[in-house]
């Protein structure tokens, strides 16, 4: 049974020698110019360096706000833009179209873009389509978000949606999946800290053994999916 270990760390810190993935706990927004190509070419070097994936700090490229996945070679394995946008960003960045799942050999991974966390369509359609684990980050305004409701949004998407969910937010991370994977069965694999870095491992193998309980087809509501047609076909 094959345990990938993924991290959150602050921005390069090395990570262990045993990771596999990385995500950078950024907790800025990097715009086009000189700032952005610095903290690209950064990203490139680290996820070469160490041998790693990598998922990037938010950026702004084209008008979109992004999250980009790096492969152990450097070179961008996705580019997902955020498909919502919080209050503040309104106006002057465009959401995205799609939700894009890519496939590694850790698994399937869709990364979720800052607000996108909030939305259930947006991990439903990540699911339909075969993730097995959500990356998130997120850029708060302390003012209009709690700490309570990102870790109840991250817990119900990972129960509902049957994929792992790793979010970082606001200095802070949690991380859930399926109650069943884990040994609590109480479906955290890290409660919210803001102790950095984080640690845990996916199992995909367990993944897909909860999964195979749920009698999905026969659980499908035909005129529901036939409803959103569109935005489950993104």
């Amino acid at each position: 049974m094959e345990l990938f270990p993924i991290e959150i760390r602050p921005p390069f810190q090395p990570p262990s020698e045993d990771a596999k993935l990385v995500l950078l706990a950024d907790g800025g927004i990097h715009f086009d110019g000189a700032d952005l190509r610095r903290h690209l070419s950064r990203c490139v070097r680290y996820a070469r360096e160490h041998r790693v994936h990598l998922v990037s700090g938010l950026f702004v490229h084209e008008g979109n706000l992004c999250l980009c996945l790096l492969g152990p070679d450097g070179q961008a394995l996705c580019r997902q833009p955020a498909l919502h946008l919080s209050l503040p960003l309104r106006g002057a960045l465009r959401p995205g179209e799609r939700a894009e799942v890519v496939h590694t050999e850790l698994g399937n991974l869709f990364l979720c873009v800052d607000a996108d966390i909030y939305h259930p369509q947006v991990l439903r359609t990540a699911a339909l389509k075969g993730a097995d684990a959500v990356l998130s980050v997120q850029c708060l305004d302390p003012a209009e978000e709690t700490p309570e409701r990102v870790l109840c949004t991250v817990w119900n998407a990972a129960q509902s949606n049957n994929v792992y969910v790793a979010n970082f937010a606001a200095g802070g991370a949690v991380v859930c999946c399926p109650a069943p994977v884990t040994r609590a069965g109480d479906g955290y694999l890290v409660r919210r800290t803001d102790a950095l870095p984080v640690r845990f491992a996916l199992n995909m193998e367990r993944l897909d053994e909860i999964r195979a309980r749920f009698e999905l087809m026969e659980r499908i509501n035909p005129a529901l999916v036939e409803n959103y047609a569109a935005e489950l076909g993104r």
